[in-house]
């Protein structure tokens, strides 16, 4: 174990805490001499606190309305018998399935100045989609499958005996709901509210379309960096939005220490109760279906857009753009597709043995290795793409132009989601499990694999989903990393829609959308759920 912890404090002081040093050095210098003037700058300019403040209410506006649609799927699928739970969990995970931007261009092509929905069927002429409204909307959409994906096996491993002696004490279900489940599921929630928080706060592809007069942080740094060059302000404004990504993280921390939400012993309850009348939960479906069909009008504009010529300005039926978007875009698809599948497994098994650590044990350091696990993913991906440059391009590691500076890139840059949904499972498995285990003789790595690995199997499948997902998505780190001998399919896509073809892109967000698809379905094939787990929903 102690060798276990070592490793992986190593890996992530390499690739975490080394690139952001790299970046942080940046901004104190100028002219290659020590100054504070960069520092100085930003925090005095205007300009750049009214994008710290625009970046905050963004991501707590996102994060809140997340987390509720998130919670809405993840409860009603898990904890009611409904029919096509299948084809609901599929909607929910389709958001996060294809390129960040991908939701934004639909949104503008259907609700912008010159939309299908606003001008040409409603004829509406001062409705403005930009800003906070605008890009809540289409954050919400986007990013509500890291809630539920986070919380979906929280709920499924809350032992329902809990629920049942509550009723049997003549508590109504809302009053079983409040006072019990939803308690017993804080852990999940916070996690995912802090966690599509940090993405909020770190996402800059979205409000570069859709802010508008808006500003936010992020935007501010990527042009800094982009735009004029001043890779210093850049990285200084980019540091600058891990102060309230860390204050959450450590709130989050300090309130779940204080209590314990241990659910899962070792007698498993078989069932799950319900805990919604027939009124309120055909109510909560029916939200699930006018939130389906709002996404799949969204995807339908981009698999149209695979057939005309060109999506909002000739509406010509037409097949070359997949014949076109599929010879130019073939090498990507394959170096795509090869990366994410050597970062997926790598990744998964990375998170969960991290989240036992950091359940589990108590080690020093620990508190920092918490924040250095956090850190990427609250970060823009501009700034990970500078500093894995500046880190990376010189001795005693020179990892620029390689495949595997992407690969590593994915792993730690989506590593907090699989932490976070393992550590949230974890509060929920009394640690005797794993004791008796030991008593009897089993060593550190099979207790690991027959005992946690099997509990946390919901968390874990999250984890090699989510991370496959945003390998094959990402776009802002991956666009400094890419390199004549590996590119990337987001960015060919970027690239096409920037310079109006929408037509390709609309080809490649298709096929994209369909190899993730196809490998989720993989996935659960893989690793199939232990029939002692299984629960079944009674009234």
């Amino acid at each position: 174990m102690s060798f276990i912890i070592l490793m992986i404090f190593v890996i992530v002081a390499i690739f975490t805490a080394y690139p952001l040093f790299e970046a942080f050095r940046l901004t104190f210098i100028k002219n290659g001499e020590f100054s504070i003037e960069i520092w100085r700058k930003i925090l005095t300019t205007k300009q750049y606190l009214n994008a710290f403040w625009g970046s905050i209410k963004l991501g707590i506006s996102t994060a809140t309305f997340s987390t509720l649609v998130g919670f809405l799927f993840a409860f009603v699928l898990t904890r009611t018998q409904i029919k096509g739970k299948k084809f609901f969990s599929t909607m929910a995970t389709l958001p996060v399935i294809s390129p960040p931007f991908s939701l934004t261009l639909s949104i503008l092509l259907l609700f912008g100045n010159n939309g299908l929905i606003t001008k040409k069927i409603l004829g509406l002429q001062h409705f403005s989609i930009y800003g906070l409204t605008g890009l809540t909307l289409v954050q919400t959409m986007g990013m509500f499958p890291i809630a539920y994906l986070t919380m979906v096996g929280i709920l499924h491993s809350i032992d329902s005996t809990l629920e049942d002696a509550s009723l049997d004490l003549n508590a109504s279900k809302l009053e079983t709901f409040l006072k019990v489940t939803l308690p017993l599921s804080m852990p999940g929630i916070l996690s995912a509210w802090l966690l599509v928080f940090t993405n909020s706060l770190a996402d800059f592809a979205n409000p570069l379309i859709l802010s508008g007069n808006y500003r936010v942080l992020s935007v501010e740094a990527y042009l800094e960096v982009t735009g004029m060059n001043r890779l210093g302000n850049g990285a200084a404004l980019s540091i600058l939005l891990l102060l309230p990504t860390i204050t959450a993280f450590l709130v989050q921390r300090f309130w779940v220490s204080r209590k314990s939400f241990v659910t899962v012993t070792g007698k498993p309850s078989p069932r799950i109760t319900e805990l919604v009348s027939k009124p309120v939960k055909v109510t909560l479906v029916t939200l699930m279906i006018l939130i389906i069909v709002f996404l799949v009008s969204l995807y339908g504009t981009i698999v149209a857009g695979c057939f005309v010529k060109n999506w909002g300005i000739d509406y010509t039926f037409t097949l070359e753009n997949i014949k076109e978007a599929l010879q130019r875009g073939r090498d990507a698809i394959a170096d795509t597709v090869t990366l994410a599948s050597i970062a997926t497994p790598l990744a998964g098994i990375l998170a969960m043995m991290t989240a036992l650590i950091l359940v589990r044990k108590r080690f020093a350091g620990k508190r920092i290795f918490e924040i250095l696990i956090m850190a990427p993913f609250a970060i823009p991906g501009t700034l990970i793409g500078i500093s894995y440059i500046l880190a990376f391009n010189k001795p005693p590691l020179i990892l620029v132009g390689t495949g595997a500076i992407i690969v590593i890139n994915y792993i730690i840059r989506e590593l907090p989601v699989g932490v976070e949904g393992g550590v949230a499972a974890l509060r929920q498995v009394d640690p005797s499990i794993e004791e008796a285990a030991q008593d009897l003789g089993a060593d550190v790595p099979t207790v690991f694999k027959t005992i946690v690995l099997p509990l946390l199997r919901p968390a874990f499948i999250s984890s090699l989903s989510y991370t496959f997902v945003r390998s094959m998505t990402a776009v802002s780190a991956v666009i400094f990393l890419i390199s004549a001998k590996w590119y990337h399919i987001t960015v060919l896509i970027y690239n096409f829609s920037e310079n109006l073809r929408f037509g390709l892109a609309s080809v490649l967000a298709t096929t994209l959308i369909i190899i993730v698809l196809a490998a989720f379905g993989l996935m659960r094939l893989l690793v199939r759920e232990s029939e002692t787990l299984e629960k079944t929903v009674s009234q």
